[in-house]
């Protein structure tokens, strides 16, 4: 991996138009990494209170997922399980 990002949460769902209306369900933030080729690798949420780190999406563990819609349907999916676990 080659770099990293930390996005706040309302930046990232306000960029990312499948993302409205999805509850933050305790995440602050998002921290994406890249590859040197500028491809999304993971995406963790950065949760509070003890400040911790969640993956939601990971593609070395499922390399099928390409597209950005595969992978914002990852990230809602991971935010939504999260419930009130966070």
């Amino acid at each position: 991996m080659e770099g990293g990002r930390l996005i706040p949460w309302h930046a990232y769902v306000a960029r990312r138009p499948a993302m409205a209306g999805c509850p933050s369900n305790g995440v602050l933030g998002l921290r994406v990494e890249w590859d040197g080729h500028g491809e999304i690798v993971r995406i963790c949420g950065v949760l509070g209170a003890p400040v911790r780190e969640h993956v939601l999406f990971d593609r070395t563990v499922d390399p099928a997922i390409l597209t950005s819609a595969e992978i914002d349907a990852q990230v809602l999916a991971a935010v939504l399980a999260l419930g009130d676990t966070a």
